[in-house]
């Protein structure tokens, strides 16, 4: 896979959660977001899948929960709320 045809994919993935308006969900098992990549992208490899849902979070775009056991939730962030900054300034005499 050709670093193009990832950022492609990764378009296609981020154009279809915001358009289902997937951070209503709340935090989603890894698995769910494979089936999703697996669907717009129309790939079957667990490999391709795994390196297009990396760079997703690299672009930090989800938010990582650990659970009580050896396994993660996400949840996608809405991008609507991304380009706010939250900026505090603490005063103490």
């Amino acid at each position: 896979m050709k670093k193009q045809n990832l950022n492609k994919d990764s378009d296609k993935v981020i154009e279809y959660l915001n358009k289902k308006s997937i951070w209503n969900s709340g935090f989603i098992r890894y698995s769910i977001f494979r089936k999703i990549i697996s669907y717009v992208c129309n790939i079957k490899t667990t490999y391709l899948i795994r390196k297009i849902f990396l760079h997703l979070i690299e672009q930090q775009l989800f938010i990582k929960k650990k659970t009580n056991k050896r396994s993660y939730l996400y949840k996608y962030k809405n991008p609507n709320e991304m380009n706010k900054i939250n900026k505090t300034i603490t005063i103490t005499f």
